[in-house]
């Protein structure tokens, strides 16, 4: 049995959206060590007094809508009045011990794989900015059009809404050797924690982010550009043997999951390094 809990304050006004974007997030924890059974998820959600009703139902039914897709039951919960809403909850997967991928277990030689872009931060930095009527957007980011800035939310909320299930159905019959997902601690922060926990060292020598995402978070001090970015419903970072690595990919290219080389596992102590020559891929579509 794993378990995991997670809450955090909206990101968006739509409260639908906002159900669907923290039940992703939520569900991806267990789906980030190959369980693909979650028997069960528990909703938490605060709001203050003077939050229209509706909207605190719509996250509720967001939530629970993508639950349902995912064949993720939802079971109960628990509201309170709160201040400043939240959201979010606890789930809990079921798989057979052999089955279960670590972050602990990466080995010298393995290829890494992300199966999502970065730069859900200044994204969503970019959707508050544009409900600001009294900001002018274009001369926070004079290098890019409006219409450039209005598709970079829409790349954010679309992965931030891609479940990681797929590719914990790939690694739940397809063993590899470690995985995490990228959530808060952003690239850099998550490899860390492999390297650490597996006692290597980890290379990053290609980033993928959203298309127009680096500029954002250069004006917002984001430092994307590192790999240090937090991340929100990320993707998954695989840690895979050489001689899986064709396999994984055409399963993952199978159920169109995109695939991206970003580095290396290697002999070591516990330490990440960004390649001083780090290639940024832009990517424009999720």
């Amino acid at each position: 049995m794993v378990k995991t809990i997670d809450i955090f304050t909206p990101l968006v006004d739509e409260g639908y959206l906002q159900g669907q974007i923290t039940a992703c997030n939520v569900t991806n924890d267990i789906y980030a060590m190959g369980v693909v059974d979650i028997t069960g998820v528990l909703i938490f959600e605060a709001f203050p007094y003077n939050m229209p009703r509706e909207i605190a139902v719509d996250m509720l039914k967001g939530f629970g809508e993508f639950c349902n897709t995912l064949n993720a039951p939802v079971l109960g919960g628990h509201t309170i009045i709160n201040p400043w809403p939240l959201l979010g909850g606890c789930a809990t997967g079921i798989s057979h011990p052999a089955r279960i991928t670590y972050s602990s277990r990466a080995k010298p030689g393995d290829l890494l794989i992300l199966t999502k872009a970065l730069g859900t931060q200044p994204a969503m930095a970019v959707y508050r900015l544009l409900r600001d009527a009294t900001l002018s957007i274009e001369e926070i980011f004079p290098t890019l059009t409006r219409t450039e800035l209005e598709l970079l939310p829409k790349l954010g909320i679309k992965a931030m809404t891609t479940s990681a299930k797929p590719v914990a159905e790939i690694i739940h019959e397809i063993s590899i050797n470690a995985a995490t997902d990228i959530t808060g601690f952003g690239l850099v922060g998550h490899s860390q924690e492999m390297a650490e926990n597996s006692k290597v060292d980890i290379l990053l020598e290609k980033l993928p982010v959203f298309n127009n995402a680096i500029e954002v978070s250069k004006a917002l001090g984001y430092n994307l550009e590192a790999g240090r970015s937090s991340e929100t419903a990320g993707g998954l970072l695989l840690s895979i043997p050489p001689d899986k690595v064709d396999l994984i990919e055409f399963e993952l290219k199978k159920r169109q999951i995109p695939a991206f080389h970003v580095g290396k596992v290697l002999a070591g102590t516990g330490k990440v390094r960004v390649d001083a020559s780090l290639e940024i891929l832009n990517i424009k579509a999720v």
